[in-house]
């Protein structure tokens, strides 16, 4: 795909006319449209100021500097595990991931897929019978047909919770954003599509609250998202920690126990 092509793309994703780029980004509505119909060739500085003022990831700014016939500033691809971030980096999540215990937490990537975990999400999920490896997908595990459903017993508010939050965050990734593939992917689940009409809006908290059965143990937690990331480094934006805290004095006790 060429740059301008690509730069038409984005404006029409975020809900831009040229006038509306043109003015934001300091040029004129007619440089504008040469960029976009490829008469005219963008500089490493103008991809950079357009790209700030379309609020385009650091990963997609990369595939605009190759398109444009520029070495990329950033990375195209997301890391696939821990140690592939730089090292300072890895070494502070693993510090927050230690110091989180004895509570769960776990680590992602923009799109949901498994970076690390701490022991004691290893263990929470063990009791849920649910098998947990690096790479696997977030989504995939709490939205599809997984044991999940029928141990989370507000499963169907978190579900719809998730999904309405999270195409907020595919809408920021771009047109192109595999994360919003995947959710709509899921969406279409009938139990997704329940949850939907029965929640169709989200309650816009700030944290997730997850109520869990599993036996005869009951497990009330609030979890929050921190983002790690930097526009600096395709690598790591995008990052995010799942914490989990306990939202009652039996489930604090078990864990601290």
């Amino acid at each position: 795909m060429q740059f301008g092509e690509q730069l038409k793309e984005w404006r029409g994703h975020r809900r831009m006319s040229q006038l509306d780029l043109a003015t934001e980004a300091g040029i004129s509505s007619r440089h504008l449209s040469f960029l976009e119909t490829g008469r005219s060739r963008p500089t490493e500085g103008m991809i950079l100021r357009l790209s700030s003022v379309l609020d385009i990831p650091a990963r997609e700014q990369g595939m605009m500097f190759s398109a444009a016939g520029f070495r990329p500033r950033f990375g195209t691809k997301p890391a696939q595990a821990l140690d592939n971030l730089p090292s300072p980096v890895a070494e502070a999540i693993r510090l927050i991931l230690g110091r989180h215990d004895p509570y769960p937490g776990v680590v992602f990537d923009h799109e949901y897929n498994m970076l690390a975990a701490n022991n004691a999400f290893v263990s929470l999920a063990g009791m849920a019978g649910v098998a947990v490896s690096l790479g696997d997908n977030f989504l995939d595990a709490y939205l599809g047909p997984t044991p999940l459903k029928d141990i989370i017993v507000n499963w169907e508010r978190s579900a719809a919770d998730l999904v309405h939050r999270i195409r907020g965050e595919a809408w920021l990734q771009g047109p192109r954003s595999a994360l919003s593939k995947r959710l709509e992917r899921l969406a279409k689940l009938p139990e997704i599509v329940a949850a939907l009409e029965a929640f169709p809006e989200s309650e816009r908290l700030p944290v997730l609250p997850i109520e869990m059965k599993i036996g005869a143990k009951r497990f009330n937690w609030i979890t929050t998202l921190t983002s790690f990331g930097s526009v600096q480094d395709a690598l790591v934006q995008g990052v995010l920690i799942e914490s989990f805290f306990p939202a009652d004095e039996e489930t604090k006790r078990h864990f601290e126990g």
